[in-house]
């Protein structure tokens, strides 16, 4: 009954902040666009804090690196042949012919001014890891905590949900229409599909139970709020273990969306950004595939979004 608590209150403080921005209520996008930045900064911290709080954590973390990554490759693998089946029965998962600007299949791979772009696309990621070792090396050299620091990162959560709800109303988004494309639905439901069931072959290697091993995948490259969830869960070793599975997935698919978005099914450059491809990833899947996929990438990643508050809440709960 707790699970379905939570996951009613997670949905309740997204709910809130999407109304807020209907009525018009919200502050302005860039100050939206602040509080989030700033609110996902404390939440790091916190979860850097908690690891380094806790000795049996962090003297474990070369063994959650390798499951990890292990989990972050198997999820690439997973949604790119997911999505890759769906494309022989679905329209719209395959190359278009281009149009004006963009990229083509005899465009030589990437150069140095798209290595450049990629080292400026790491840039975020490698600052929200700062804040995380920051955090961890704040919680090493303290005492240990006498007051409940779950409870400082789940309201921090819930503040962070909130105005990610207002967010989404604020970018505009028309949920109809965007429905009403088979391609926007199939990528990322086949991205779901491969990658929960790539994640399935944890269970045997890392002696994991199936629902932990699909919460770990669940986060879908969304490293910063995966690894917050699980964690207050109850469960600090795997929340931990998701925020690096998360961001490796991020990290590979910055490095493959430029191969794939080049391949007779861009589609699955989509898939691989999973959550990012809404944001972080939308531009280099757009250089890499063309124009014509944006509304595809965008919305993925927006559904992928949305679910993972429920779905990986709901996947660590099945044990």
């Amino acid at each position: 009954m707790s699970g379905l608590f939570d996951i009613a209150l997670l949905l309740a403080f997204l709910a809130g902040g999407m109304v807020l921005a209907k009525i018009r209520w919200a502050p302005k996008n860039h100050v939206v666009d602040a509080i989030v930045r700033y609110v996902l900064w404390a939440l790091l911290l916190s979860m850097g804090f908690r690891i380094g709080n806790s000795p049996e954590l962090y003297k474990n973390i070369g063994t959650m690196g390798l499951l990890a990554f292990a989990t972050a490759l198997l999820a690439v693998i997973g949604s790119c042949l997911a999505v890759f089946g769906a494309s022989f029965f679905i329209p719209g998962l395959k190359r278009k012919p281009l149009e004006g600007r963009g990229p083509n299949r005899n465009e030589p791979w990437p150069t140095r001014e798209k290595l450049r772009g990629f080292a400026a696309h790491m840039k975020a990621p490698l600052k929200l890891l700062a804040f995380v070792v920051a955090g961890l090396m704040v919680g090493i050299v303290t005492p240990s905590a006498s007051f409940d620091t779950g409870k400082i990162t789940s309201w921090t959560l819930d503040a962070l949900l909130f105005f990610i709800g207002t967010q989404f109303v604020q970018s505009g988004t028309s949920l109809r229409k965007a429905l009403a494309s088979p391609a926007a639905i199939a990528v990322p439901l086949a991205t779901i599909v491969g990658t929960l069931a790539s994640s399935l072959v944890l269970v045997p290697l890392f002696s994991l139970s199936a629902g932990k091993a699909m919460a770990l995948a669940g986060g879908f490259g969304w490293y910063s709020l995966s690894g917050v969830l699980i964690s207050n869960l109850g469960d600090p070793t795997l929340g931990s273990v998701s925020f690096l599975a998360n961001m490796f997935r991020e990290s590979l698919a910055l490095l493959l969306i430029p191969f794939l978005g080049r391949s007779s099914v861009p589609a699955m450059a989509v898939s691989v950004g999973g959550a990012t491809a809404m944001d972080v990833t939308l531009p280099l899947i757009e250089q890499s595939a063309g124009p014509w996929i944006v509304p595809i990438s965008f919305m993925s990643g927006a559904l992928l979004s949305l679910i993972v508050p429920f779905l990986v809440p709901i996947c660590f709960k099945l044990g």
